[in-house]
């Protein structure tokens, strides 16, 4: 019975006119349908607006140079709504400032979270309990040639306990504020204002050696305390 309705409408000419107008008023339907969403999507990509993100915590302190020279960050891009006011997209923008900030990792990197630097201008990079201890030490020890400004170190002791010579952990994750150099010199460490006589009797007192730090990702010092009887009993024989 619906085959003889179909045929009976078809038949007619304005039956066909009527199917004729559904069936194009269908399609426009689509086609602007699909119109949009093509549309909606080629807006979204035009819109992405590439910036630089954290890809490993980045301390407060931290040279832009070092954010850019050790990868600290990576490129991605962002929706425009999306987008932090001040973000960087180009790591050149990084060059000749400070991080201001901890930036944890997938943060947009933005001029908020830096500050230029000034030339020896150690104050700046402080604040609050943070202090800036100047120790001169040999550059023989530690690779203390080898750290540069931003690095990140620990730092052992070798003392006398008991009578017997032993090295252990002195202190660990100590921000080099400036570095020495190859010629030796002085070396500037951010401790905290509580700690800063700790750090200077143990300059003086004490023979300290400087071990540096991955620049992302370390894994937590080992605080085991070494003397003669442990060199010996992990050494390796054959």
């Amino acid at each position: 019975m619906a085959n003889k309705l179909v045929e009976k409408v078809t038949a007619s000419r304005g039956g066909a006119i009527a199917i004729g107008v559904a069936v194009a008023v269908i399609a426009a339907i689509l086609l602007i349908v699909y119109v949009t969403r093509y549309q909606s999507s080629v807006d979204s990509t035009a819109a992405a607006v590439p910036v630089l993100i954290a890809k490993n915590l980045i301390p407060r302190g931290t040279p832009g140079t070092a954010v850019a020279t050790k990868g600290l960050y990576q490129s991605t891009s962002v929706p425009t709504d999306k987008v932090q006011p001040g973000a960087i997209s180009d790591p050149a923008a990084l060059s000749g400032r400070r991080a201001i900030t901890d930036i944890y990792p997938g943060g947009q990197l933005t001029l908020n979270n830096f500050t230029a630097e000034a030339s020896g201008a150690l104050n700046a990079q402080i604040a609050g309990r943070e202090r800036g201890v100047t120790l001169t030490i040999d550059p023989v020890r530690g690779s203390l040639a080898n750290v540069a400004t931003g690095d990140h170190v620990d730092i052992y002791t070798q003392l006398t306990r008991d009578g017997i010579l032993v090295i252990q952990l002195f202190r660990a994750n100590v921000l080099v504020l400036q570095s020495p150099g190859a010629a030796g010199g002085n070396v500037v460490l951010r401790v905290d204002t509580r700690d800063a006589p700790n750090v200077l009797f143990a300059s003086t007192q004490t023979t300290l050696y400087f071990v540096i730090r991955p620049a992302a990702g370390a894994a937590r010092a080992a605080r085991k305390l070494a003397d003669l009887s442990t060199v010996i009993a992990s050494s390796k024989v054959g």
